[in-house]
């Protein structure tokens, strides 16, 4: 689904069950005590609660309350584009998500909003990242036309739909798992961020948002027991995927021997064989093959 209609549908629902929302307030700190937990803003704000979910993504600050990582750069940037269905000609399936792979790239095509509008990404792996130049210097429109120069003549056709004005450099964080203490807990990609190739990063910051909602509301004993529990139900789904969204990377963009061993799997396997993503898109604690 387009991610602007999402993040519609969770502000009207906020708004719905009447959820105080604040913009502009850049918390620098949070403070836990033994009947409340307080956080601080930039502009001396400071509010009170019985518990501080920090959901402030990839570069969370407060993420350095649980460790002293820092988000991990893979080399790959992401272009995308999205346009009137109409408009791209070189267009795959409406009912679709089409993956063109091949070393150090991939270029996805899928429909939204009910094949109004046409989504792409591209994706690739810059040698001037490989290189050690800093992040102002790699990933550019050139390097994505040298990236996709030789692929086929409908990637090359449906690449003119793509943004050129801005790009993403792909990065992500070690598993952790320790999301909670006291009365504070991470959430979304504040505590799990993912490389995107197999879009969870959203689908996973809901479950966290399902199973922390569950917890706290069971009453069954005081907030920060419901925090230990939300971790446990999560943390262990969470890294899993962190772990196998850079395994799927890996296997996209292999070349050479690795890529004909890959193709000879894929042609081998049903179509309808989901078995490798039962764990993720199956119940809770499905085993993986």
């Amino acid at each position: 689904m387009h991610r602007s209609d999402l993040l519609t549908i969770l502000f009207d629902a906020c708004a719905a069950a009447g959820v105080r929302l604040t913009p502009a307030k850049d918390v620098r700190a949070v403070a836990d005590g033994a009947d409340a937990v307080s956080a601080c803003c930039a502009d001396g704000t400071e509010y009170q609660a019985d518990a501080v979910i920090v959901a402030d993504g990839l570069h969370s600050l407060l993420r350095r309350m649980f460790t002293g990582d820092e988000p991990i750069c893979s080399g790959f940037a992401a272009y995308r584009g999205t346009a009137r269905a109409e408009l791209v000609t070189a267009r795959s399936g409406m009912d679709e998500v089409v993956a063109w792979i091949g070393p150090d790239l991939h270029f996805v095509q899928y429909p939204l909003r009910a094949g109004e509008v046409y989504n792409q990404v591209a994706v690739f792996r810059s040698p001037r990242y490989l290189a050690g130049l800093d992040d102002s210097q790699w990933g550019g429109p050139d390097e994505l036309d040298e990236a996709f120069s030789a692929c086929c003549p409908q990637v090359l056709a449906a690449m003119g739909f793509l943004w050129r004005d801005r790009w993403w450099a792909m990065y992500d964080r070690e598993p952790l798992p320790g999301w909670c203490r006291g009365r504070v807990a991470l959430l979304g990609d504040a505590a799990h961020p993912m490389l995107q190739y197999l879009a969870q990063g959203a689908c996973q910051a809901i479950e966290d948002a399902d199973a922390l909602a569950r917890t706290l509301a069971d009453g069954r004993g005081a907030v920060s027991k419901s925090l230990v529990e939300y971790q446990h139900l999560r943390a262990p789904q969470a890294m899993r995927v962190q772990r196998t969204a850079r395994t799927w990377g890996d296997i996209w963009h292999v070349g050479g021997v690795g890529a004909l061993l890959r193709d000879e799997l894929f042609r081998r396997r049903a179509a309808d064989d989901y078995g490798y993503t039962d764990w993720l898109f199956g119940p809770v604690g499905t085993s993986a093959l």
